[in-house]
């Protein structure tokens, strides 16, 4: 009886729930046959309100968290609610409207759930974003018997909590405070250092929050020598407040006498070692990585957790003596690759995955690019604006390096685009003298693709980079998407985000949509509107081209597969890691279609629309997912909608073993009562 009672409760409770999986792969139990398809079981359009209020371009769903127990999909709606998504029949989602959190006003981040503890986790950023965040606690929902979340207690964090994750065994939370920068004319520039918070004692009616400074980790000089990128040094601050054209419309007087190294390292996701003793901290503007050690949360009044170490992510080469086979820089609707002379790229992740294999820690990025803009100071810049056709610098003050010259003319002899977006921060100008900086490089944004890195005693090993694949396969599949963009600015004028948005936005949506400025005469209903995906091609290749947002990883089929994701694109690519130096790419799936043909604000209204920024992804192992197959739930932040995808593996060809009940969400009283039987008669 004793051994049915085992049972019982071993099907009813999870092996191991985090936040975001740190998925564990053994090559020895690798699948002779991994997985044979990818395809959409269901779609469902989620609220940007508590329960309610559905349109295009409200940020409906930012971030996502699945409860594996319950079956339950949570989504944190950039209007202030977190609404709860019934999986129970995964093919038909349904929105439980009772069950949403009402937060309207706040500025929320992030979600996070321990499902083994029934306990949620709202991140959300201070009124002004530059003062200190909080992480609300409330119980999870349930399904027998049913309960709405309850708010239990909240803790305070650093400025802007950006994102959340419990470790492995649910006692610790890590909170990545983004401590981003708020410009105005009245204050200037207030810019609090970044840094992250490590919560333990969680179930305490006053859990213990450390936070983790990262004043450690070098000066100014000390950043850049590692080839850590800061779009605005204490130099560059001085320069540009002081020397540049625009320095009578900056004010950095505050931000320069409070200046810490720290104030230019903004942390936006992380990801737990699988043992739980190490953080990894991604950094998306200087494209690097930050490590944390965490030592055992009994030990942290003698050795507190600290950042021990940082690592640049490198440039990405795309000349012809790199590894890859070149990169659209050319608008010209079409997808001319070149190997450009000189021409390097930060990677710059926005998300990160950690994965082990083998018992081994691999990070995993995917280099978005992203920059940043205060005031009249703007770090990303059109190439042409920084040096002209003719090889004269057009910024005050600044010369150029003969070889960063050199390079330029050749780049632009290539037709590369003469308005491609170069930075202006330390990995392209010298400011060792603020009054006479030199251009060192020009430098421009994201990686185009994804990579591999392997963390050492002493380094950030790079195991392996897509290269250029990224971009060449979602031009062979869907050339219509080729560097293209969709994102809330197609929204349609007199919509939700219309009414809603600042006179400066709505001016945005009016030229969107004018077929005379930046909108077309067919939206893809016969009328003038803003323009459908296909219509864009090739506008985002002097930019950041493809921009892969975010990155899961997980077992399906018995192999080890990575899923990313175009930010403005809606193109996902799923890669089998199995042998993590040498992965293979197995599909590319466009998650909108009917973007390229029909603008996102038309195809929202007639519920054809698919995802759009899907930065809210998850990864389903067998054991997590309500059909007990592998899949990937995506959350289109802009669209409103999250997918469901499932992986079909090859008839004998998986060896993958749940990591969580696999029983259909209505059995979870039986199991209980039926524990509870075999325990009384044991007894």
């Amino acid at each position: 009886m004793v051994g049915m009672r085992a049972l019982a409760l071993a099907l009813l409770a999870p092996a191991r729930v985090t936040g975001v999986k740190t998925a564990k792969f053994e090559t020895s139990t690798r699948a002779a046959k991994g997985p044979k398809g990818f395809s959409m079981t269901s779609r469902i359009y989620v609220p940007y309100g508590p329960g309610d209020g559905y349109a295009f371009g409200m940020g409906a769903v930012e971030k996502t968290a699945w409860d594996e127990v319950e079956k339950y999909l949570y989504t944190v709606s950039e209007q202030g609610s977190v609404n709860v998504v019934d999986y129970a029949d995964p093919t038909k989602p349904v929105v439980v409207k009772d069950f949403a959190i009402d937060l309207t006003g706040k500025k929320l981040t992030d979600v996070a759930i321990c499902a083994s503890k029934q306990m949620l986790f709202v991140a959300h950023g201070a009124d002004d974003v530059v003062s200190d965040g909080r992480v609300r606690f409330y119980s999870a929902a349930r399904r027998e018997p049913s309960a709405k979340p309850a708010y239990l207690k909240e803790v305070t964090t650093g400025p802007l909590p950006d994102m959340i994750s419990p470790n492995g065994e649910c006692t610790m939370l890590a909170v990545a405070n983004e401590g981003e920068g708020r410009y105005s004319s009245a204050g200037g520039l207030v810019d609090p250092p970044g840094s992250v918070s490590l919560v333990k004692d969680l179930t305490a009616a006053e859990p213990t929050v450390m936070n983790v400074p990262f004043t450690s980790l070098g000066s100014d000089e000390d950043l850049i020598s590692k080839g850590v990128h800061l779009p605005l040094s204490k130099k560059a601050m001085e320069y540009w407040d002081e020397h540049s054209a625009v320095a009578g419309d900056l004010d950095f007087a505050s931000a320069r006498a409070s200046y810490t190294p720290a104030m230019n390292l903004e942390p936006e996701y992380l990801g737990w070692a699988l043992a739980g003793d190490k953080v990894f901290v991604g950094l998306q503007e200087n494209s690097a990585i930050v490590t944390v050690d965490v030592p055992p949360a009994a030990d942290w009044g003698a050795t507190p957790p600290r950042a021990s170490r940082i690592d640049a992510l490198g440039l990405k080469d795309w000349s012809p003596s790199g590894t890859t086979g070149g990169i659209d820089l050319i608008k010209d609707d079409g997808c001319v690759l070149k190997n450009f002379p000189g021409y390097h790229t930060m990677r710059q992740p926005d998300s990160i995955a950690v994965v082990s294999v083998d018992g081994v820690d691999y990070v995993l990025t995917a280099n978005e690019g992203d920059d940043k803009e205060y005031g009249g100071f703007e770090e990303k810049m059109k190439a042409n604006d920084v040096i002209n056709a003719d090889g004269v610098v057009q910024l005050a003050k600044v010369t150029v390096d003969a070889t960063a010259l050199a390079n330029y003319k050749s780049q632009n002899g290539m037709a590369a685009d003469s308005k491609r977006r170069v930075s202006v921060g330390s990995a392209s100008i010298d400011y060792s003298t603020p009054s006479a900086p030199k251009i060192i490089d020009m430098v421009g944004f994201g990686g185009r693709g994804i990579s591999i890195w392997k963390p050492t005693e002493s380094a950030l090993e790079l195991v392996w980079d897509s290269g250029s694949q990224i971009e060449v396969e979602q031009c062979k599949k869907y050339p219509l998407a080729h560097n293209g963009i969709q994102d809330e600015e197609f929204a349609l004028v007199g919509g939700e985000l219309y009414k809603s948005s600042s006179a400066k936005l709505q001016k945005t949506l009016d030229e969107m949509n004018d077929p005379d400025v930046d909108g077309c005469a067919d939206r893809g209903d016969g009328k003038a509107g803003a323009c459908p995906l296909g219509k864009t091609v090739d506008s985002r290749s002097p930019k950041d081209g493809a921009a892969p947002e975010a990155i899961v990883a997980g077992v399906a089929c018995g192999r080890l597969v990575a899923v990313t994701a175009t930010e403005k694109q809606g193109t996902a690519f799923v890669y089998d890691i199995s042998d993590i130096k040498a992965p293979e790419l197995l599909f590319v799936e466009h998650l909108s279609p009917i973007s390229l043909t029909k603008s996102p604000g038309v195809a929202y209204a007639t519920r054809e629309l698919g995802e759009i920024d899907s930065e809210g992804m998850v990864f389903l192992e067998a054991g997590a997912s309500p059909s007990g197959k592998a899949a990937v739930l995506f959350g289109g932040a802009w669209s409103g909608t999250v997918s469901m995808w499932e992986f079909e593996c090859e008839a004998g060809g998986t060896t993958e073993a749940p990591t969580t009940s696999s029983a259909p969400p209505g059995t979870r009283a039986s199991l209980v009562a039926l524990a509870a039987f075999f325990g009384a008669l044991a007894c």
